[in-house]
């Protein structure tokens, strides 16, 4: 099977994209601050626009595909011509991570800026998400003329085709059980992955490539003179990023701190690396690169690593086609999809088979993608998002009458290497649930956020609306690719996917490399580095992570002004404190990894930022970014950019 698929994709390569994509015009540019399907949901004081401008050259990338991209927030208020601003915030996600886990905090962030003064005037904020370069060399068109439709259906079919039923044991919904692979090529879906041999260029898409791209992004904000407006920003994978971005030389002889306002870490880092780099681990290193140049490696991660089924292209369409459900469908309606890691996330076979059987809601669903224990105890959630992912509530479910004792015994389960055993990551699992306690008439729901439990900051509700939005505003047009067979693929990547379908192994590596040293220099093999953590001195530094350090725990001796958010309290430097005082009640003990990112905030200013439904980032970096900025800048118009309505 999956060799005639693979067959299949290989003669298909050939085929340009639908005549759809490659006719459409940009649409006329509003004249009024009617965004409609671009507005955030749930903050519609705020705005999203999907945007892509000349990045950094890498080796052999197309230009076309030379891009740097980000997801903008700002406030809606403005319309088409962007108040000049007070700070803007460049920020850089994690592993596999994409503007989606960003969009609330993001969101959260530029409406409280908004609803403070400055100079008289309202504040003005804008984040600017980055989204790295897998993201486009997505083919979104199936996802887009779902959304222009309002017809979920319409990313079904373009994807896999009306797969619906291919499965006897789920009828009228998604197959479950059968390799998402074998899904690809079925009757007359237009979408075909990417190979590995198609975009050997890849291999140079690592940190320097994305640091570029950053620089590019920093460029369009045009700062008074002796103004500092540019805050860096990273979550988890990205913190790595942040200290090796603020500690790398650039071509002025400036590194990269000596441009920034602020630095700003969440749950990553701040590290600042344990040694300088040997010359035996710069061998290592490159060994590594030659081998991804050479094709004896992959270039994207494919179904493999921690995340399993859940990384690669054809997982990338499926959420794709999951996130414009989510965009279009009723939160409380059935899912036609089941539980997004069946086959690897249940305690024991029984558990898997609880798992295929379970009927469930899209706002269930949404939940089960990302909750660290959707069941506590029973074991249902994939080790690694057991360890990454956040509190969003718990499924909505209770045996049916008569079977509450029935349940199959923990039977300890293997974790990914590099994971400790899932019984450490939750709680321990003392039973997986049986189908045979499932009511199968009935579609189970999710007791969202402190509903499910008194512990959980985020809300199942924010996770669908995130994963499901895609701004109806964007400047990306149809790229060609030429493809290793000799045929060309036109991709349209402007509709924002929810994830990165084609993620590269060379700046998974590079971070995983650089985190460990103070200091590098790499300048062979077509690389041009010089990395020095130690010499970050003079900025402010913003950090809110899991650490229980009973004090501010600051890896940098020359940052004086150094604010901390752990799970103990808030620890301030006294140049903090005078600043910008923070309550030291204030903790993240109720967090998780990407809670940092995600929480809910609908309760601010009736609960003390950290508790459930007040973002404990939002309420206190909101303060301490717009009293670090100094003048204002000019931003550029969605105009300037070639921004235009998509669908």
């Amino acid at each position: 099977m999956l060799a005639r698929i693979l067959a299949l994709a290989i003669l298909s390569v050939a085929v340009a994209a639908p005549a759809e994509a490659a006719k459409r015009r940009p649409a006329a540019a509003p004249t009024r601050a009617d965004f409609g399907k671009s507005l955030v949901p749930l903050y519609p004081g705020v705005v999203g626009e999907y945007v892509q401008i000349p990045g950094a050259p890498s080796a052999g990338t197309p230009g076309p595909l030379a891009t740097a991209t980000f997801l903008r927030l700002r406030a809606a208020a403005d319309g088409i011509s962007p108040k000049p601003v007070n700070a803007v915030v460049v920020a850089m996600p994690g592993f596999s991570s994409t503007p989606a886990h960003w969009l609330y905090l993001g969101a959260q962030l530029v409406q409280k800026a908004s609803e403070r003064t400055c100079a008289g005037a309202p504040c003005r904020l804008e984040i600017w998400i980055v989204q790295r370069r897998g993201a486009n060399l997505a083919d979104t068109t199936g996802a887009r003329l779902a959304r222009a439709q309002g017809q979920p259906i319409v990313a079904l079919d373009y994807y896999f085709d009306r797969v619906i039923g291919y499965d006897p044991d789920r009828p009228g919904r998604f197959p479950m059980g059968v390799p998402l692979k074998d899904l690809v090529g079925l009757g007359h879906s237009k979408w075909r992955p990417l190979e590995q041999g198609d975009v050997p260029f890849m291999a140079d898409w690592g940190f320097e490539t994305y640091a570029g791209d950053v620089d590019r992004m920093i460029a369009l904000v045009r700062q008074q003179s002796g103004a500092r407006t540019v805050f860096l920003a990273g979550h988890s994978q990205g913190g790595g990023f942040l200290a090796s971005y603020a500690g790398r030389l650039q071509g002025d002889g400036r590194r990269g701190h000596e441009k920034l306002a602020g630095l700003i870490f969440l749950d990553g880092g701040p590290s600042a690396g344990a040694a300088p780099m040997t010359d035996a681990d710069l061998e290592a290193y490159l060994r590594r690169v030659k081998a991804l140049r050479s094709g004896s490696a992959p270039v994207f991660t494919d179904a493999t690593g921690p995340l399993g089924g859940l990384a690669g292209p054809v997982a990338g369409a499926a959420t794709m086609v999951t996130s414009a459900y989510y965009a279009l469908s009723d939160p409380n309606a059935e899912s036609v999809f089941g539980p997004p890691a069946f086959g690897g996330s249940a305690a024991s076979p029984a558990g898997d088979a609880f798992l295929r059987t379970l009927r469930l809601s899209w706002l269930a669903r949404a939940g089960m993608t990302f909750d660290i224990d959707p069941l506590p105890g029973a074991g249902l959630q994939i080790p690694f998002l057991s360890a990454l992912g956040e509190g969003l509530g718990q499924l909505d479910f209770r045996p049916k009458p008569g079977t509450e004792a029935m349940c199959d015994a923990y039977k300890e389960k293997p974790s990914p290497p590099g994971f400790p055993p899932i019984t450490t990551i939750i709680a321990p699992v003392t039973c997986a649930p049986l189908p045979a306690q499932l009511d199968e008439s009935r579609v189970y729901g999710w007791r969202d956020g402190a509903a499910g439990s008194p512990n959980d900051v985020g809300r199942a509700i924010l996770w669908l609306h995130s994963q499901g939005y895609a701004p109806a505003r964007s400047n990306i047009r149809p790229a060609a690719l030429v493809l290793r067979s000799g045929g060309t693929l036109s991709l349209d990547a402007s509709a924002m996917p929810a994830s990165n379908p084609y993620a590269s192994e060379r700046y998974d590596f590079d971070m995983m490399t650089f985190a460990r040293f103070r200091s590098f220099r790499v300048r062979t093999e077509g690389v041009d580095l010089d990395v020095d953590k130690a010499a970050i001195v003079g900025i402010p530094v913003y950090v809110a992570r899991q650490s229980p350090a009973p004090r501010a725990d600051n890896p940098f001796p020359g940052v004086s002004d150094f604010t901390e958010v752990n799970r103990t309290g808030t620890y301030q430097t006294p140049a903090a404190k005078a600043l910008t005082p923070i309550d030291p009640a204030i903790n993240a003990a109720r967090y998780r990894h990407t809670d940092f990112v995600s929480a809910d905030d609908s309760r601010a200013g009736q609960v003390r930022p950290g508790e459930p439904g007040a973002s404990v980032v939002a309420n206190t970096l909101v303060d301490w970014v717009l009293k670090r900025a100094r003048g204002r800048a000019v931003v550029p118009t969605p105009a300037s950019l070639g921004v235009t309505d998509i669908y």
